[in-house]
């Protein structure tokens, strides 16, 4: 095949007469070999450019230690491009296809809108100058090729991490509370860590994130980026870090594709992810971080919408049991309640049989008359016992520190309480009121028992005196709501 290459001259700017000339240079990475090719690379075009008496020095455009299969992510290309625009570029110098883009569309996509402002690009190593009337031909193939190398590097370096992290091999990452010591491990900074363990000890006793920025704010605590005010944000990515339990979660995300570098949440389905136990040094216990994390999805919404208004199962999730079925209660906002107030219900699972609603503010109010009541004597005496001695020194402890509590919050209730069960509440108001007349206990049905760990338990009154909090009674007029509201909704749809 007789091809013949024809090299034009581009076409000169007005003024010196002489062409301007950019040289663009770029290096991946910020390893010592690829600063040293970097340096070289930006005196080559220096030195290339005003060495020619027909060339204006235009500069050095440069990206150092950015990757180039993508040209957004490239501050300094864009800037050469928009200068290219503006008229003030007419020749750029580079190294090779893959210096310019790894991309073959991106490529071709800015060599031919450089070509239509008259801006021409020669690359030395593969010997192409776009003035050429056969040049695009062959960019297109080798940018092709230059796309697979990258595709090819990025698929051996992925690899490469996985192996490591396979043989528990990581990597030194930031992280308020630690530094990196001599050796590359974590290494404990006591001040940072004094303020870790207050967030989640706040978070534990019931503090919002909001309310732990507040805090944090009034203590004159700067931010891991030293801020003067925490953002909710960064005290939720604290508390959710389980390298502060001392364990490491490697392979929480993965690279999308070698073109988009976009990084996506793993959910081990189709990449593996690898957690590491007892890595380094814990500022607090995996016990607290786990309950914190327990907390957080609690204080999730939960449940179908009702109205505009969602509950959550904070503090006491799965603690209560229905007295009618067995079924576990669940917390939500009970449209008929005034001010939609929240309510313990029945109704998840087969077996429920959706005829119990607690009130919540009954529910906490007798639990913390019945924490009360917990007599620390009785608490004393389970504590020789094999089953029960483990929980009856902690219960002793929490109640020496706290004889009451102000509030329900899930730290306690987790350490103190197996279970919640709760009266029938089956007698009528009629009925109680006969009972009482002839002198018979009838409060025995409106009752809630707290079963805690140590072994003891504490039988207290529900709350419930008048018809109006009675739970069958607000279970009926709740779901006849929620049946009309269906109904409502299936003749919109009809």
């Amino acid at each position: 095949m007789n091809v013949e290459k024809i090299i034009l001259k581009p076409k000169k700017t007005k003024g010196s007469g002489k062409l301007r000339v950019c040289g663009y240079a770029r290096v991946s990475t910020e390893a010592d070999e690829q600063k040293t090719s970097f340096d070289e690379q930006v005196m080559h075009y220096s030195r290339t450019i005003e060495a020619n008496p027909e060339w204006e020095y235009a500069g050095v455009y440069a990206d150092y230690g950015i990757t180039g299969t993508s040209a957004d992510k490239r501050p300094e290309f864009q800037r050469m491009i928009k200068d290219c625009e503006e008229g003030r570029i007419n020749l750029i110098l580079t190294k090779s296809i893959s210096r310019f883009a790894r991309n073959t569309l991106e490529c071709l996509t800015y060599v031919r809108k450089l070509n239509d402002m008259g801006v021409h690009i020669i690359f030395e190593s593969n010997h192409i100058d776009t003035r050429t009337a056969f040049s695009e031909m062959l960019l297109t193939v080798l940018a092709a090729f230059a796309q697979e190398e990258s595709r090819s590097i990025s698929e051996n370096t992925i690899w490469g991490i996985r192996k490591r992290f396979e043989e528990g091999v990581t990597r030194w990452c930031r992280l308020y509370g630690y530094e990196k010591n001599e050796n590359g491990e974590y290494q404990i900074v006591p001040e940072e860590a004094a303020v870790v363990q207050k967030i989640f000890w706040l978070y534990e006793h019931g503090l919002s994130a909001r309310e732990i920025c507040a805090y944090l704010g009034e203590k004159g605590i700067a931010s891991p980026q030293g801020k003067p005010k925490w953002s909710t944000s960064a005290v939720g990515h604290l508390l959710a870090n389980e390298r502060y339990a001392g364990d490491i979660l490697l392979q929480k995300t993965f690279v999308e594709n070698h073109i988009t570098h976009k990084p996506v949440r793993n959910d081990s389905t189709e990449v593996p992810s690898f957690y590491i136990e007892n890595h380094h040094t814990p500022i607090i216990t995996r016990r607290q971080f786990e309950r914190c994390r327990k907390i957080a999805e609690m204080r999730m919404s939960h449940g179908e919408k009702m109205g505009k208004r969602t509950c959550n199962q904070y503090p006491a999730a799965e603690k209560l049991r229905c007295p009618y079925c067995g079924s576990v209660l669940y917390q939500r906002s009970i449209p008929s309640l005034p001010h939609h107030a929240a309510g313990w219900c029945c109704e998840k699972g087969g077996d429920a049989c959706r005829g119990f609603i607690m009130r919540s503010a009954l529910m906490e109010e007798a639990l913390l008359e019945a924490y009360r009541r917990l007599d620390p004597e009785k608490v004393e005496g389970k504590a020789g016992s094999p089953r029960f001695g483990k929980a009856a020194a902690l219960t002793l402890e929490i109640k020496k520190e706290y004889p009451e509590m102000a509030s329900v919050e899930y730290w306690w209730v987790d350490d103190l309480i197996d279970h919640i069960e709760f009266g029938a509440h089956s007698r009528t108001e009629l009925e109680i009121r006969r009972l009482a007349a002839l002198g018979e206990d009838a409060a025995d049905d409106r009752t809630m028992k707290v079963f805690w760990k140590c072994g003891l338990i504490t039988t207290v009154h529900s709350g419930v005196v008048t018809g109006k909090d009675h739970p069958a009674s607000i279970a009926e007029v709740h779901w006849r709501g929620v049946e009309r509201e269906l109904m409502k909704q299936e003749g919109e749809t009809a």
